[in-house]
């Protein structure tokens, strides 16, 4: 894995002691320490790739019966009397006294 080293500046905090770091450039930061670098720009050389796990996924298909449907509107309908009330408009207030 090549190493690689800052082409700026760069402030952090030691996650350990809580001590301001300041990194210049042409550094090579401990692991540890580059983690904390998230500013692409700050490295000559782009972030090495991450092996990322392909986990397969197995579809399942979902039926719902009619009556299993029936029964969920029938209990809606008794609850709430039917459905949901639509709001009415709004209406500007006017800026005029009365």
């Amino acid at each position: 894995m090549p190493v690689r080293h800052l082409i700026a500046a760069v402030y952090v905090q030691d996650p350990a002691t809580r001590e301001v770091l300041i990194l210049l450039p042409g550094e090579s930061p401990a692991p540890e320490i580059a983690a904390l670098i998230t500013n692409p720009d700050a490295w000559d050389a782009p972030a090495p790739p991450v092996e990322t796990e392909v986990v397969e996924v197995e579809e399942v298909e979902v039926t719902v019966s009619r009556s299993a449907t029936g029964a969920a509107e029938e209990e809606t309908a008794e609850a709430g009397g039917g459905g949901a009330r639509k709001a009415p408009p709004r209406r500007p207030r006017s800026s005029g006294s009365s």
